[in-house]
């Protein structure tokens, strides 16, 4: 299967960075364009104000993560686009996904969730039973 369009879901953690690795490589060997999303909670809980710093500071070290990958991705001669996006983080992916003409999703199979003794994370699970194209989900 040839792929054009890849979207990757990245947060950070290390399946997220495994992941993007992996789209890295299927870009090349089938000259497709990737586009990176990171999406930052909103329902982080405590008080407005604390919420909002937070909110900022992820959103900066998010910032971070997707320059590190898009200059990998430009030194790989590989097209790239970056979406910073706040809110459900599978809410958002699937939006992304399904208003998009992607040919594949690539994720890890854990994210940043404080329960890491799940063997897939819920946001995995939701974008891989409501996306409307394949998911490839890296350990």
């Amino acid at each position: 299967m040839v792929f054009s369009r890849i979207l990757v879901a990245i947060d950070g953690s290390e399946s997220a960075k495994k992941a993007f690795a992996k789209s890295l490589f299927l870009a090349l060997k089938c000259n497709a364009k990737l586009d990176l999303a990171h999406v930052v909670p909103c329902e982080l809980g405590g008080d407005s104000a604390t919420t909002f710093e937070l909110i900022k500071q992820l959103q900066a070290k998010a910032g971070i993560i997707l320059e590190e990958c898009r200059k990998e991705a430009i030194k790989n001669n590989i097209p790239i686009e970056i979406m910073l996006k706040q809110g459900d983080p599978a809410q958002i992916i699937i939006e992304i996904a399904n208003s998009q003409n992607y040919d594949l999703i690539i994720m890890g199979s854990r994210g940043m969730s404080a329960f890491k003794e799940l063997l897939l994370g819920s946001v995995t699970l939701k974008v891989m039973h409501h996306a409307s194209c394949p998911v490839m989900v890296v350990r």
